[in-house]
């Protein structure tokens, strides 16, 4: 059974575009590791808290130049009681941390602030996450953004267990590769069935009529 010209194009037509849509959406898998716990006012009398960041592992499907906001690290808190004779200062501490995407890692620190304030309640300062850049070959180059809502300062009651305090989110970016790709044999199949299409029906229109 043979298929018309006009039919061959159509088809071809069809099959490219199912195949770059299929190109659109790129699975992006990704692994992020935690710091160790962090202790808080070893010499002070009466207060102490502790913090601690968690990684996460996760698959995400991109679509290139389409932000995906996600999970990528938990972040845990906790207290001790309330010290009544007065207000500690603020103390940092550094929380080394990783991620690592398709095989591409990234290592980067932060520095977390922690205080006792008034009225028995401890306050946890807000803290930068950096914007982190991975090429991934002909897969992307795919941007890492935290969500600045989820590194925020806050306040919370003296004498809270460690506990999982909120997640930590960022948005994640694909963008085209650095450079230019060869064309998978796939996709030039498709691409000369199209050509071979149109040149056939040149060829069924014959040469044009003259008067």
């Amino acid at each position: 059974m043979s298929i018309p010209a006009g039919g061959a194009l159509r088809c071809a037509v069809l099959f490219l575009g199912l195949w770059a849509g299929a190109a659109c959406a790129v699975p992006i898998s990704f692994v992020t590791t935690g710091s160790s716990e962090q202790t808080y006012f070893e010499g002070h009398p009466l207060a102490t808290a502790r913090s601690r960041l968690d990684g996460l592992s996760g698959a995400l499907d991109l679509t290139r130049d389409t932000p995906v906001l996600a999970n990528y690290f938990k972040l845990f808190a906790g207290t001790g009681p309330a010290d009544e004779s007065g207000m500690s200062g603020i103390q940092y501490r550094t929380h080394a941390l990783s991620m690592t995407v398709m095989g591409v890692n990234r290592s980067f620190e932060v520095d977390i602030g922690m205080q006792e304030i008034a009225n028995g309640q401890y306050q946890l300062y807000a803290f930068d996450l950096p914007t982190l850049t991975f090429d991934l070959g002909a897969t992307g180059v795919l941007t890492v953004t935290p969500d600045p809502l989820r590194t925020q300062s806050v306040q919370f009651l003296a004498n809270t267990p460690l506990y999982h305090f909120r997640d930590v989110r960022a948005t994640f970016e694909l963008a085209d590769p650095l450079v230019t790709t060869v064309p998978e044999p796939g996709s030039l199949q498709l691409t000369g069935l199209a050509v071979a299409a149109l040149q056939a029906m040149r060829r069924r229109r014959g040469p044009p009529c003259r008067n």
